[in-house]
């Protein structure tokens, strides 16, 4: 049968299987693991600074380096998930990971500590290419628990990281904690190569038909836009919260980078809120938890503004933490469930969209930073998640009417079928 007469349903039929608990957690270990590396940085912006003798915006261009090297990692490599085998592209993009984290160890400048870190979040992705995978092994019933254990591992990867970065900065540098993680990432490859399944590509197509195919999707998937703006905005709000929060910590507090890292262990609530998160929107839909995690992450910068002490702070990054997990948990599950056949692509929209966020927000953190402080950090982000909320009342009003649709037969099912 050729691919122009396919069924759009034919290709993720053919890979029906039961996901092993076994695996799903290591999969989601994996996740965390990938993602931890582009947050090495942040408690460490200080140390940066002090080193170069650079200032907080210039040390800020290489916290917002990783988030924008992940966004560029998700829109080249990501799609691959489609017509690649899974387990080989993971393990490929590990080891090159592994080998410029020990490149960057050795950056004698700001210009190529910036580069490092830009291509070492280009390759520190995995976790987004094991996300939709997991999702196809799992019964439909609970997909939204899929993605909450897999979130846990992830946002515990993003905030751990923080936590075990601000201690061997502390105690051995930074450079220390770069080659500490190159290490890491190698003995990850060893576990995923015991540990993953092979799982055959659902696709044959050329890498350039499959690029071009991401507009088709985009326009499309109208359903889409909505979730992939809001992810955005939570997470900018997210990136510069922690990309202030090391200045805040040596300029309010007079605390150094291991105090600064600590706060990722207060954040691990949201991590373990994540599987609750997805039995939620699995019960009451992903609006509804939407609507409740945005509420929380505007009451946590509220509060932080209000108040800037360190009971506060972590209050707030409690609910912040909460607040932006929930978000990526529901919306999430909801984008991956738009269109089964092209579960990669759509992740790569919806991931592409959520990391120029990120990127944007941890720049946005610096530079409110450096011209007003912790008051402009928070007036940025309160208006971030103030628009967010004006999204998602209008945006789910405007989802209603439209119909679900599909893809081109050839863009979407396995021309050997």
């Amino acid at each position: 049968m050729s691919s122009h007469s396919a069924t759009l349903s034919a290709a993720p039929a053919a890979q029906v299987s039961v996901l092993p608990e076994r695996t799903l957690w290591l999969m989601a270990f994996a996740c965390g693991a990938c993602v931890a590396n582009i947050c090495y940085n942040q408690p460490l912006l200080g140390d940066f600074a002090t080193y170069f003798h650079a200032t907080a915006s210039q040390v800020g261009w290489v916290a917002m380096a990783s988030q924008a090297g992940y966004g560029i990692g998700l829109l080249f490599f990501l799609p691959l998930g489609d017509i690649m085998e899974r387990r080989r592209l993971v393990l490929t993009l590990i080891y090159i990971c592994a080998a410029l984290l020990a490149a960057t160890a050795a950056a004698p400048t700001l210009p190529l500590l910036f580069l490092g870190n830009l291509l070492i979040g280009a390759t520190a992705m995995g976790a987004q290419i094991l996300i939709p995978l997991a999702v196809e092994m799992s019964p439909e019933n609970a997909r939204g628990r899929t993605v909450g254990v897999l979130m846990t591992g992830l946002l515990g990867g993003i905030l751990l990281a923080r936590t075990l970065a601000g201690f061997v900065g502390d105690m051995f540098g930074w450079r220390a904690m770069f080659g500490l993680a190159a290490g890491m990432m190698v003995l990850l490859g060893v576990l995923l190569r015991s540990g993953l399944p092979h799982r055959p590509p659902a696709l044959t197509l050329s890498y350039v038909r499959l690029m071009r195919s991401l507009w088709d999707v985009l326009k499309t998937q109208p359903k889409l836009w909505r979730p992939a703006l809001i992810g955005a905005l939570s997470f900018g709000t997210f990136t510069a919260f922690w990309t202030s929060l090391s200045f805040l910590m040596r300029d309010e507090f007079h605390r150094g980078s291991t105090e600064t890292g600590l706060f990722g262990i207060v954040g691990l609530a949201g991590a373990l809120a994540a599987p609750y998160a997805g039995k939620l929107s699995d019960k009451r839909g992903s609006a509804f938890t939407v609507s409740i995690a945005l509420v929380s992450i505007f009451a946590a910068f509220g509060l932080m503004w209000a108040w800037v002490t360190i009971p506060v702070l972590i209050v707030g990054v409690l609910l912040m933490d909460v607040g932006v997990q929930a978000v990526q948990v529901a919306e999430q599950g909801r984008v991956l469930s738009l269109l089964p056949e092209a579960r990669s692509r759509l992740n790569t929209v919806y991931m592409v969209a959520r990391f120029i966020g990120g990127a944007l927000g941890s720049l946005v953190g610096a530079i409110a930073w450096t011209h007003g402080q912790w008051p402009a950090v928070c007036a940025a982000t309160l208006a971030m998640i103030a628009l967010a909320m004006v999204v998602h009342i209008i945006g789910r009003r405007f989802e209603n009417t439209l119909p679900d649709t599909g893809l081109k037969s050839e863009t979407v099912a396995s021309s050997t079928a």
